[in-house]
């Protein structure tokens, strides 16, 4: 695979959210998000998961704001045809978010870009049946016990990373390619139609897995860990 010149890496950024949130840091982190996030919080019959999702998005401001040196106040979003999120003013930048458990993180670089978290937990087995490609699926049944929970969500990580990154969801689906785990390497097998990615896996601890993915190897060998008042303190006005 022949790699094209990359002028900066990746970056990768974790937020981690303790449970139960403080009622004035929520409040704080919806002064920063859209209209649109405020109004999807109220949504949520758990308040957790509305803490996740306003979370995820502030994180995403700052961490864009950052990279181009533009105030998270003027980023604003839209959508791509199958629902990913862009800045609406291109700013050369491609991000993703994702959150799961005690955790929001978000990637962003300067081509197509995923990231994927997600806490470790009993799961159905038999849906990789539906999900995984047959390769996936035999290589999970040489697994047993707490092993095969864990080779479970490392496939789930690191495919839902990459039909983030290619921007399609849902609309490609997940047994249309396949991972290969091969002595610490991650490598993934597709129709041509696919673009080939590149992948890099980070330690959350033991209750997760996640996964990063982008259209080139020069990614970040760490994971950059934010704290809430580095969120909220570039400002506290509200975005258009």
């Amino acid at each position: 695979m022949t790699q094209e010149p990359v002028t900066s890496p990746p970056s990768i950024f974790a937020f981690k959210i303790d449970f139960p949130m403080d009622n004035s840091l929520f409040e704080s982190l919806l002064l920063l998000v859209s209209e649109e996030r405020k109004q999807r919080a109220k949504r949520f019959l758990r308040h957790e998961d509305a803490c996740r999702s306003v979370a995820g998005e502030a994180l995403a401001r700052y961490c864009i704001g950052q990279r181009v040196n533009v105030a998270s106040a003027a980023i604003a979003f839209t959508k791509n045809e199958h629902g990913k999120p862009l800045i609406e003013r291109q700013l050369k930048t491609d991000f993703n978010i994702a959150h799961s458990g005690s955790w929001a993180l978000c990637a962003i670089d300067d081509r197509a870009v995923g990231v994927d978290v997600e806490r470790i937990h009993s799961i159905d087995f038999n849906i990789s049946k539906r999900y995984f490609s047959p390769a996936e699926h035999e290589d999970l049944a040489l697994f047993t016990g707490e092993n095969k929970k864990s080779r479970f969500f490392d496939y789930w990580t690191l495919k839902e990373s990459y039909i983030k990154a290619i921007g399609k969801g849902l609309f490609c689906p997940l047994n249309s390619f396949t991972i290969l785990i091969r002595n610490g390497r991650i490598e993934m097998k597709a129709e041509k139609t696919l673009p080939a990615m590149f992948f890099k896996q980070y330690d959350l601890g033991p209750e997760y897995k996640c996964a990063l993915c982008a259209s080139h190897g020069n990614l970040p060998e760490k994971i950059i860990f934010v704290e809430a008042e580095e969120i909220i303190s570039p400002g506290l006005r509200p975005p258009p």
